[in-house]
């Protein structure tokens, strides 16, 4: 199981924005004992955005096309459970996704000791919520989908089932279409 809290809205700002917000990531994550040590981007030029890459070797790169302006479209901020050189499994995600107007985090690690409700009004600062949400994730599949589109995709079946559940959700109207 995973602890998800998100907002989908309207991204607050720039580049600028980004920056704090994946400064924000890292240090929350620190703070939960759960260090980050990979880093995905989606840009329009020098990234793939196909894989993911160590943060000692590609964040100097990241925070100079920030500083550029360079149109950067998402961030992803990621932790791993490693067993020697092998990756056993995710332990922490972020999203910093400006294209579509989301921020969110996922764990399934130190779930009790992390204030998910001080990093859902953290997160406020960089999108306007449209809609804002905490809740349980339990699937082999990760939440991705569900945060961008929302309920509609929690088709359960054989393969890949899914269930949520609610802790907090709020619906905000905005001058956007937002899907809940």
């Amino acid at each position: 199981m995973e602890r998800i809290v998100y907002i989908r809205g309207k991204f607050k700002g720039t580049n600028k924005e980004m920056k704090e917000a994946y400064f924000y990531a890292k240090e929350m994550m620190r703070k939960y004992d759960l260090e980050p040590q990979y880093i995905g981007v989606m840009a329009e030029e020098d990234w793939t955005g196909d894989k993911i890459l160590t943060i000692k070797r590609k964040e100097k790169q990241l925070l100079e096309d920030l500083e550029k302006n360079k149109k950067i479209k998402s961030i992803e901020v990621i932790t791993k459970e490693m067993e020697g050189k092998e990756i056993k499994y995710s332990k922490s995600f972020f999203l910093i996704d400006k294209e579509n107007a989301v921020i969110a985090f996922w764990t399934n690690t130190n779930i009790e000791e992390i204030n998910f409700k001080e990093i859902l009004e953290n997160m406020k600062e960089y999108v306007e919520p449209g809609i804002e949400e905490i809740c349980d994730w339990e699937s082999d599949a990760i939440p991705l989908r569900y945060i961008w589109e929302g309920e509609k995709t929690l088709t359960p079946d054989n393969i890949i089932p899914k269930k949520v559940t609610h802790i907090y959700k709020k619906v905000t109207p905005l001058d956007i279409p937002i899907e809940v």
